[in-house]
């Protein structure tokens, strides 16, 4: 019985079995709000309106969201956004690159591209250190820069911003957008890089991944290496998802490290590889990933409990916009 128990835990808290749970739940928050467009467009029954899906606009809420830090309050047009970053901000402190590890969508459908990439020749091909030192400074640059521009607008505009209709559906607007065949070729060119060369846009360009990524190296739980102990084997490396070597060094700091526990699983070495709290405290592999479930669910249902998920406008208000036309302009896609 306790070998069944402990199969299953291990099933439960993989860290693919996770993204994969968290992917088709926005899958079906998708399907969820193309069917709300459809009741305010006649063409349909009344389903209630997904909240989720507003997790997908990085500059809208961001924007709001720095706004809120400075004064302007909290957003009650898509308050989900401001929850899912706090969720997001939250999960990196505590589990490094987590919430890009286990829960983002857009970075599951890649790193699905980088699995089936490795099932077929084995492994993904690395880039030449200087390339991938270049990548990951030009992210962190990037990140910087845009944080820098969205901190700079001013409160007014902010508020202007929530209160715009074009903002209260955003959110379907870049669902339609994504459908659109330009979109639709850069997807399947991005997924072809994914099988040889990993998430490339994870690694070295997602601006929203690289803030998360400065906020893990606060993290007080990073996997440890001891070094007597190492038998330099290479299967850490091997295992490694996001191409580190933890062969190589005495605690894994890099910022992309997304706490995938694959290395620790895979040592042959019993305590070589180790992931710690305050480089102290043991976390079996099995922990770190139920922490950052635990963590992302307490911060949604305590937003729930608190009334702060839900947005204060109306279905009716909500079919209004719907129908102005805003889903058919292209202006304004990449919000």
């Amino acid at each position: 019985m306790q070998e069944k128990l402990r199969r299953v835990l291990n099933v439960v808290t993989d860290r693919m079995f996770i993204k994969t749970a968290f992917f088709l739940f926005f899958v079906f928050c998708v399907i969820q709000l193309f069917r709300f467009e459809a009741w305010a467009k006649g063409e349909g029954a009344f389903v209630a309106r997904p909240e989720a899906v507003a997790g997908i606009l990085p500059v809208g809420h961001f924007t709001s969201f720095f706004g809120m830090v400075r004064g302007a309050g909290w957003d009650t047009v898509l308050p989900a956004g401001l929850v899912i970053i706090i969720g997001a901000l939250a999960v990196s402190l505590l589990f490094k690159r987590g919430f890009c590890g286990y829960i983002c969508p857009v970075g599951t459908f890649w790193e699905y591209g980088a699995l089936i990439g490795r099932k077929v020749f084995g492994h993904n091909f690395k880039m030449p250190k200087w390339v991938d030192y270049i990548g990951r400074g030009f992210q962190i640059l990037f990140t910087t820069a845009c944080v820098a521009i969205l901190m700079s607008v001013s409160l007014a505009e902010v508020l202007q911003f929530r209160k715009m209709p074009y903002m209260a559906v955003a959110d379907l607007k870049i669902m339609h957008e994504f459908a659109h065949p330009v979109f639709l070729i850069a997807i399947i060119i991005c997924m072809g890089i994914s099988l040889f060369l990993s998430p490339l846009w994870c690694r070295y360009l997602c601006p929203v991944g690289g803030l998360y990524a400065l906020v893990g190296l606060a993290s007080p739980c990073k996997v440890h290496r001891d070094e007597d102990a190492c038998i330099h084997c290479g299967k850490c490396a091997h295992a490694c998802h996001t191409l580190i070597d933890p062969s190589q060094v005495k605690t894994v700091n890099s910022t992309v490290c997304d706490g995938c526990m694959d290395c620790v699983k895979v040592c042959p070495v019993e305590d070589c590889l180790e992931a710690k709290a305050f480089g102290r405290v043991k976390i079996a592999p099995w922990m770190w990933a139920a922490g950052v479930v635990v963590l992302w669910l307490f911060i949604y249902f305590f937003a729930r409990a608190l009334g702060a998920w839900h947005t204060s406008i109306s279905p009716e208000t909500f079919k209004q916009y719907i129908n102005m036309g805003i889903l058919e302009s292209t202006t304004k896609g990449f919000l």
